[in-house]
């Protein structure tokens, strides 16, 4: 058995190639792409569905003769990005990405006709935002009414990549959370919300569990398709929950941190119940009565991108991180990463980002560890805020792991041993566990942790007690500046 692992991300669509063994047997990427005009940033749903085929072809051509296998087309990536269809399948118009922000007026109101406490305990998102298909909806129904009126079918990018494969109008129950439209806690969706974006629940995906077998690939597909002796489709799950799986880390008391431009942290959790007052996004799991927390934070390597391209003249990544190694918290000023203003756990809108503590004798290098040291400090403020139980280790993947000296760095600052796993496709690799066991192939999730297990660096911290002292400058400047900290909720 063979199984196509689809990454559809939002930077890259990528397709990886894996036996059933998970051996890794080809992979091949293309960037995503976006038409944009200021606010607005939409694709076109028929060619991502083009470079898909294509995507697998390649990787097929690669590994070499895939006829004798029956195969599996398992779907992983983003949530939000938004398509709508009319009764013939056809797109009405162009699909909307999550980046997409002209909504921004229709989240208000939706924060205004329902009231942010009472839509965080129904949809898990603790505030409503221009990134939501609801609010999409409504600026849709206000402005392209039309679309609306021609919409038989209003899905998610990955749903509309089901129907296009199989037929099927379904969507699984890991994106469901990132509609603003769904009801957590009871499993369906919440026609409230509906009737306030004007969409009728007719029109939305029957909701199916993560990694559900939604049986043969259409005929058509099959026939665009490399020759093999069948070809199924899996719902797969959204990527950063699937990455979780494919590094071991989708276990009580493991955080699995996404370490790219928007920093993301995800959890698996025994013992969280509900407290309006905890603003924590809460999500259906894998796996039934289960769930998983998530936060993510704009915030994150595009802070460090951002000073390398200012501060830094845009010096090669390789260049800082020797400079650095000879850096220590004791000379260097602190930073606070709210350079987009709103980040969980405080979601403070009017915080910015600010260097302290600075000094003649401070030069551009100790600003650097600055901001690497600040966003570490908002991820252990992060963890700290997710955690129920007591976190045995992090696992972390993504580009800002190619950083040695910054992976010390958080391990230091949050007190926890900090792994990297040597897996570039940690996300298709959780996509094609997910599809394994599905087909029986695997028992478990913890089976896939016997076959091609990559290797892990592990960075354990240091037990310094500056690293401590820092933190809790971080947090007395965060407070003093903006209300955040621990005074927050004093």
């Amino acid at each position: 058995m063979l199984v196509y692992a689809v990454d559809v991300g939002t930077t890259n669509i990528k397709t990886v190639l894996y036996n059933d063994q998970l051996q890794r047997l080809a992979s091949r990427s293309e960037p995503a792409v976006y038409f944009r005009d200021g606010a607005r940033v939409e694709f076109d749903t028929e060619a991502l569905l083009e470079t898909i085929l294509k995507l697998i072809s390649h990787c097929a051509i690669e590994h070499g003769d895939v006829s004798v296998h029956d195969a599996i087309i398992v779907l992983t990536g983003q949530a939000e990005s938004l398509v709508l269809n009319d009764l013939d399948g056809r797109p009405v118009r162009l699909g909307m990405s999550w980046l997409d922000d002209r909504a921004t007026e229709e989240a208000h109101e939706i924060a205004s006709g329902f009231g942010a406490d009472r839509a965080y305990a129904i949809t898990g998102q603790p505030y409503p935002s221009a990134t939501w298909p609801a609010a999409k909806l409504r600026w849709l129904a206000r402005h392209e009414p039309r679309s609306l009126e021609l919409a038989a079918s209003v899905m998610m990018v990955k749903d509309d990549l089901i129907l296009r494969l199989t037929g099927m109008k379904v969507g699984e129950v890991t994106t469901r959370g990132f509609t603003y439209f769904y009801d957590v806690p009871n499993a369906r969706y919440w026609t409230d919300m509906l009737d306030f974006i004007s969409v009728p629940e007719r029109a939305l995906p029957e909701i199916v569990p993560s990694g559900t077998d939604l049986g043969n690939v259409l005929p058509a597909i099959a026939e665009r398709l490399p020759a093999a002796r069948s070809y199924r489709v899996n719902a797969g799950s959204l990527d950063h929950f699937a990455a979780m799986v494919g590094t071991g880390s989708y276990s009580p008391g493991v955080v699995s941190e996404s370490a790219g431009t928007v920093l993301s942290i995800s959890l698996l959790t025994t013992d969280w119940a509900f407290e309006v007052e905890r603003k924590v996004s809460f999500h259906a799991g894998l796996r039934p009565n289960e769930i998983i927390l998530f936060n993510g934070f704009d915030s994150g390597g595009v802070a460090l991108d951002w000073y390398r391209r200012e501060g830094l003249d845009g010096m090669p990544y390789d260049n800082l991180e020797k400079l650095l190694s000879s850096r220590t918290s004791r000379t260097a000023p602190l930073f606070l990463p709210y350079l987009t203003g709103v980040n969980p756990p405080d979601y403070l809108p009017h915080a910015r980002g600010a260097f302290l503590g600075l000094e003649l004798g401070h030069n551009r290098i100790d600003m650097a560890f600055a901001v690497e040291e600040g966003i570490s400090h908002l991820l252990r403020r992060n963890i700290d805020y997710l955690a129920t139980e007591p976190i045995r280790e992090i696992v972390s993947t993504g580009g800002g792991t190619a950083s040695p000296f910054w992976n010390q760095l958080k391990a230091d600052v949050c007190g926890i041993d900090l792994l990297i796993p040597d897996e570039q496709e940690a996300t298709c690799r959780g996509a094609a566990v997910l599809a394994l066991v599905e087909a029986g192939t695997l028992g478990s999730f913890s089976d896939a942790q016997e076959l091609q297990q990559p290797r892990t660096t592990r960075y354990r911290p240091s037990g310094d007690s500056e690293r401590v002292a820092r933190y809790q400058l971080f947090e007395d400047y965060l407070a003093r500046l903006y209300g955040g900290g621990e005074t927050m909720e004093e």
